[in-house]
């Protein structure tokens, strides 16, 4: 066989197996979106509170930040192949099982064990390259990917609102599962056995790994407070008390640890300290536009959620755009001009959004929805570049999975803040009002308490933005 059909052979290799991954990165895509716009009909379903609303989307993002780590961790002690498909597989069952879900409870519970699948088959998408590509190929694979997520979060929005339009949010999950399914076999014809690491077990930060854990979910039950227990309350304060408690303890235990799940020695670093709090205030501002707006357009506005699904695509493509621009020129031109820039618009479409909170026009609502998402792409790759600039490349692993799970805390604070500040203003009256009971008929009174707090988020909104703006610009500084 000669050289040039071995390399032939080859590359169509390597074009089937990105083919599984492709799948993964754009079902979860599809997913997310899907369950953020069908929270107002789940609460219809179901009659909840805006506070038990929030969790159906919570409860993964508590899962994503508290076991991104430890499962990347445990990852490494597995055989590759084995733990992405097993991952997979056990996301799938969680999505199928919550299709069926017959309470609120059992929904969250269900969507909870797909949220621990997704974790691990994510972080093992860009193993499967990086171990089978060889290095000449591995730009393009990456590549491959990267440019197939940007078009699955432009396009994700647009199809699952059609989708919960037409067949309801069951239905959706149902063919999440039948795509997975197809996502699973793909998996096991192309994706070869992996090389399994050597490890040394003895390393595993077990302590570590509880810790970080616990931490995590304390830190959105302080913000959040899902049993109601009061944020004044003496079981709050002793939340608060607990939490400090055990970061602190953490700190130490993992500065005294050869093998830490996360390296605090890098904080002393700048670009990674500034670099990490602009990461963690963007995506808190991002996560907030995206947790309330699709409720306040179907619950307040009476939009369809094909309707509010087109939005959020204008909202995507403006994310597409500019990501393909700022990640090439700020190569040449560095960093700061993009982050800075790419979270001043951001600033700008939160606090305009505000302004047509009881003079609403959709023309505008959907410019600024294209500018936040425009702003936040040109942010987003070069705060990314950044924070790898300023360790050696040999961390370069280990620290992709710290940002994306400072993505997760920035995404957890963000929706536990914006469900609470709504919960409060509508608590503010006499009346008790669940979730599905607003809607564009509502009385004056109930819409206005809504809309209050809707205003009143995106203005806080704003001011966590600015402060992206600020850590982006101080970023610059070594």
């Amino acid at each position: 066989m000669s050289y040039a059909r071995k390399i032939y052979i080859m590359d169509k290799k390597l074009f089937f197996i990105v083919f599984p991954v492709i799948f993964t990165a754009n079902i979860y895509l599809l997913d997310f979106n899907t369950t953020i716009l069908a929270i107002p009909a789940m609460a219809d379903e179901f009659d909840l509170s805006l506070k038990l609303a929030s969790w159906i989307i919570l409860s993964s993002s508590i899962v994503m930040t508290a076991f991104l780590m430890p499962i990347g961790r445990i990852a490494d002690l597995l055989d590759r192949k084995f733990f992405y498909v097993l991952s997979l597989v056990i996301y799938l069952c969680g999505m199928m099982l919550a299709s069926y879900s017959d309470n609120v409870y059992i929904l969250i519970f269900f969507k909870t064990i797909a949220a621990i699948g997704s974790v691990g088959s994510s972080i093992m998408m860009f193993v499967v390259i990086t171990s089978t590509f060889p290095k000449k190929y591995q730009g393009l694979g990456l590549s491959i990917i990267t440019t197939s997520v940007a078009f699955g979060m432009m396009i994700s929005p647009f199809f699952a609102g059609l989708l919960l339009d037409n067949y309801g949010w069951r239905f959706a999950y149902k063919l999440i599962f039948v795509i997975g399914l197809f996502t699973v076999l793909m998996a096991l014809l192309f994706v070869p056995k992996l090389e399994k690491p050597k490890v040394d077990k003895n390393s595993f930060d077990i302590k570590g790994i509880v810790y970080f854990i616990i931490i995590m979910t304390l830190f959105v039950f302080i913000i959040n407070d899902p049993f109601s227990f009061g944020f004044f309350s003496l079981i709050h304060f002793l939340q608060i008390i607990v939490f400090l408690f055990l970061t602190y303890i953490f700190y130490k235990h993992e500065n005294n640890t050869s093998k830490p799940i996360l390296n605090f020695h890098n904080y002393k670093k700048p670009l990674y300290l500034w670099g990490s709090i602009s990461r963690t205030f963007g995506f808190a501002g991002f996560s907030i536009l995206i947790f309330i707006n699709p409720i306040f357009l179907q619950k307040v506005i009476g939009l369809s959620e094909s309707s509010t699904g087109t939005i959020l695509f204008y909202s995507g493509t403006g994310t597409v755009i500019a990501s393909a621009i700022s990640g090439r020129l700020s190569d040449k031109f560095g960093h700061r001009v993009f982050t800075v820039s790419g979270m001043i618009l951001s600033f700008i479409a939160n606090i305009s959004l505000s302004f047509l909170a009881n003079d609403f026009n959709l023309q505008f609502f959907t410019l600024f929805m294209f500018i936040n998402g425009f702003g936040i792409g040109l942010w987003m790759a070069p705060n990314m570049s950044a924070v790898l600039s300023s360790v050696n490349k040999d961390q370069y692993g280990s620290v992709s999975a710290y940002l994306n799970l400072v993505r997760n805390i920035g995404m957890a604070f963000g929706q536990s803040l914006a469900a609470t500040i709504l919960v409060l203003f509508i608590a503010s009256n006499s009346l008790n009002i669940q979730l599905s009971e607003i809607n564009s008929n509502s009385s004056e009174e109930v819409l206005g308490l809504f809309i209050n707090g809707w205003r009143t988020t995106l203005i806080i909104s704003s001011i966590i933005v600015l402060i992206s703006v600020f850590a982006s610009y101080k970023t610059n500084e070594r």
